[in-house]
């Protein structure tokens, strides 16, 4: 069964972005790709710039060119982040340029990153340069969400239930659009919310222990199910439900149903698991 077993590929999500509008680049159109991992928070950015063919000194032609990607990493990044949704209203991009604080504090981690690689193509009409981010221990502590501001509500009528150890929601399916006429598949979201069928908040990364955003993010997404790489996360009894349709702009959020909102939030030890973070959400594969 998808919920619980077996082989987990890892699931990435990627976006191209052509970043032609950067002042930095004037010679040069920068084409970035981001490539995340929702296991390991691992980002993966590539940013590649084409040779002119007008170029007599290739190797210096490389060289300029890496080292421009270099100095403007930061615009460069964060147009790759266009690709990547923060949350149900924004991507990660738009987080960054809505901010200046945050702006500023990306700047400050990006004069001490280092590319993990530059290479030219084998027709020697192209540079790539590969960069590391990692959502949960270098993004997270920088966005306004990784402080909690509330904690998870708590249900005054007996709902009767049991002690999990995580939850699992399934949501691979086409999923009615909350709102809208259309169904679709729900999109990935570092900050993605719960809410149960009547739109009252279940779940929210504001309502998480920051060190736990930290140490994996609020919510994973897999593709599958391997109880042995995700028992840390979700452990050996979590409780499954299914998705009941998608919500937000950005179509992230997830609604499940009144009793199944009720069994996660009625006791103590199942309000931890939103404080925690040990909430998996089964999605469509690439």
């Amino acid at each position: 069964m998808l919920l619980t077993k077996i082989k987990t590929p890892l699931l990435i999500v990627t976006a191209v972005l052509l970043c032609s509008a950067l002042p930095l680049f004037a010679q040069n159109d920068i084409v970035t790709e981001a490539e995340v991992s929702w296991l390991t928070g691992d980002v993966t950015i590539s940013a590649t710039a084409e040779i002119p063919v007008s170029t007599t000194n290739i190797t210096s032609e490389r060289f300029r060119i890496t080292e421009s990607i270099d100095r403007g990493l930061t615009a460069v990044v964060t147009e790759a982040f266009e690709g990547i949704y923060l949350d149900s209203l924004q991507t990660l991009k738009e987080g960054f340029t809505s901010n200046g604080r945050m702006m500023g504090e990306f700047d400050n981690l990006n004069l001490t990153k280092t590319r993990v690689s530059s290479s030219l193509s084998l027709d020697l009409d192209h540079v790539t340069n590969i960069y590391k981010y990692n959502i949960f221990d270098e993004l997270i502590p920088i966005l306004p969400a990784h402080k909690r501001t509330t904690p998870p509500p708590v249900l005054l009528n007996y709902e009767p239930t049991a002690a999990f150890s995580g939850v699992v929601i399934y949501a691979a399916d086409h999923l009615p659009y909350y709102g809208e006429a259309e169904r679709g598949r729900l999109n990935q979201a570092i900050f993605p919310k719960i809410f149960d069928e009547e739109m009252e908040l279940v779940a929210s990364a504001g309502m998480a222990d920051p060190e736990y955003l930290k140490k994996w993010g609020f919510i994973l997404y897999t593709d599958s199910l391997n109880e042995i790489q995700l028992e840390e996360r979700i452990g050996l009894y979590p409780f499954r439900t299914t998705a009941e349709g998608v919500f937000g702009n950005n179509h992230t959020d997830i609604l499940i149903t009144k009793e199944a909102a009720r069994k996660i939030l009625y006791n103590e030890s199942n309000r931890r698991l939103i404080e925690e973070g040990r909430i998996v959400v089964i999605v469509a594969g690439p």
